[in-house]
């Protein structure tokens, strides 16, 4: 289950909630989206938010985080990520215009009216062990989407239950509908079978990462991918793991098992050996945070351009677990496609 938290506040939540839509922008965003994903742009927070947006897919459960308020749910994204700059009002009159142009649709799964005030989150050792992606990335500045593990979102209805006893129903849905609904087509820009931004690469693999039979090279079965976020929070730094995935099957046991996590660390450019101690920190900590201290849950996986040849030396003798550390080339074959081979 992946779920996540999407921001708010007390003008622009009455009208998510009463037409069942939620978008992302900034004042004075553009209202072109070959904008949003140009390379001119590069210092601006466009692509960024694209690539945050990316990680939503239909079926995913939304939480609606009102600022100053609390969490409130819960919801379902009911339409692939699309773009659009109409302005959408409720009936007392609020709205959200083209500052907000990347948008979905939403519906409502259950109707709790009270919030589940922050504060809960971390009124236990219980809670606080599980929302640590919440407490970690707010420590950084949440961004408008935020990604949570299915632990803390079946926490987040556990509390939301426990605020309000059972759901209602809501009398002023009234749900957006958009003159054209296009699913957001993803391009980016390369030079010399690079890609000249990161972000490219790491929006690249978030938007196929459960389709593109390349991934099976490093990801294994894409069947077993259970959840993945990109941009993780790493602990209370502003650093951040580029793509964290959780596997999990159900072919060995009578529950589901849990039997991997793949730290991801991507280079757009040549791989250098302090990148292989960077990951190798990552993967460490994901080791303790997530994993119990058992490194062999973990599959460092390094994803750049190119190795230098002290790099490959470093990752080949990193003494982290048995299972090693992955390298993966990428070449951009146009401003569609990229592929990848193991080093």
């Amino acid at each position: 289950m992946k779920a996540h938290i999407l921001i708010t506040n007390n003008e622009t939540l009455p009208v998510c909630r009463d037409r069942l839509f939620w978008g992302v922008g900034i004042p004075d965003a553009p209202t072109d989206f070959q904008e949003w994903i140009s390379p001119k742009n590069s210092r601006k927070p466009f692509l960024k938010m694209l690539v945050d947006m990316l990680n939503v897919n239909v079926g995913d459960l939304i939480f609606l985080y009102e600022r100053q308020v609390g969490f409130h749910g819960v919801y379902e994204v009911n339409s692939p990520l699309f773009f659009d700059t109409a302005k959408v009002s409720n009936k007392e009159g609020l709205f959200v215009d083209e500052q907000w142009p990347l948008r979905i649709l939403l519906k409502n799964v259950y109707y709790f009216p009270k919030a589940v005030n922050e504060d809960l989150l971390f009124s236990t050792p219980k809670y606080e062990n599980i929302f640590w992606i919440w407490a970690y990335r707010k420590s950084q500045g949440a961004r408008g989407c935020n990604t949570i593990t299915p632990e803390a979102a079946e926490a987040l209805i556990e509390l939301l239950v426990k605020v309000n006893g059972s759901d209602v129903k809501y009398a002023n849905f009234h749900p957006y509908k958009p003159q054209k609904l296009e699913k957001i087509q993803f391009s980016f820009a390369t030079q010399n079978s690079k890609v000249v931004l990161e972000d490219y690469l790491r929006g690249y693999i978030i938007n196929k990462i459960t389709e593109n039979k390349e991934f099976e090279k490093f990801l294994g079965k894409l069947d077993d991918i259970e959840w993945y976020a990109n941009n993780v929070p790493y602990h209370i730094t502003q650093k951040n793991i580029d793509i964290l995935v959780f596997h999990k099957n159900f072919r060995y046991t009578n529950a589901p098992l849990r039997y991997k996590y793949s730290v991801i660390e991507l280079k757009k450019d040549i791989v250098k050996p302090n990148d292989v101690s960077q990951l190798v920190r990552y993967a460490q900590w994901t080791s303790g945070r997530l994993a119990n201290g058992e490194v062999e849950m973990i599959q460092p996986i390094l994803i750049g351009n190119d190795f230098s040849e002290d790099a490959i030396k470093k990752s080949k003798s990193a003494d982290f677990n048995e299972r090693g550390i992955i390298l993966v080339r990428y070449k951009a074959v146009d401003n569609q496609e990229i592929k990848f081979e193991i080093v």
